[in-house]
């Protein structure tokens, strides 16, 4: 049964239009209805938008309220808070090429151990942002438009750039 639901939601779920569309919530319910028992943890009132790619979706957490982008790229383990806002084309990788035997092609080394990320609860994450394996985003967070998040985020933190740095605190 988890296989026939996986191929369902890559093959047709995942191209339904986005929720902005006509019909958007009749979309966006037939997405999460499909894509949430997929998930290792589907919290109430979850979004998951048209394009979103979580592989088979087995070490993805996604808290009550949250949402994955138009087009985002999940490559677990992942962990997202409760409330958190995902813009389109974000990418969170919790594993990497390796590349420390210098005597072969990277291509034929394979992927590093996985490095768990961990979204906290009510963070926005902007368009198109980059998140890198072991990251640890704090909660109330915003991570820039295009960021690339190469290290942790503090709570209440705004951060963008390439590398990521914090260009400001939400409380200020």
């Amino acid at each position: 049964m988890r296989s026939l639901r996986l191929a369902l939601y890559l093959y047709v779920a995942r191209w339904l239009p986005a929720s902005t569309m006509p019909g958007g919530r009749i979309w966006k319910a037939l997405r999460s209805a499909i894509a949430g028992p997929l998930l290792a943890e589907a919290g109430e009132g979850i979004n998951v938008e048209r394009g979103a790619y979580f592989g088979r979706g087995s070490n993805v957490r996604l808290g009550h309220r949250s949402g994955l982008g138009v087009n985002c790229q999940l490559y677990g383990p992942v962990t997202i808070g409760d409330d958190v806002m995902m813009g389109p084309d974000v990418a969170i990788y919790a594993v990497n090429h390796r590349f420390d035997d210098l005597t072969r092609p990277m291509i034929e080394q394979g992927h590093s151990d996985p490095e768990p990320v961990t979204i906290g609860d009510d963070v926005w994450i902007g368009r198109g942002a980059n998140i890198l394996p072991g990251v640890t985003v704090g909660s109330h967070a915003i991570i820039g438009t295009g960021a690339v998040v190469t290290k942790d985020v503090g709570a209440w933190k705004v951060v963008g750039g390439n590398p990521a740095r914090e260009i400001g605190d939400r409380r200020d």
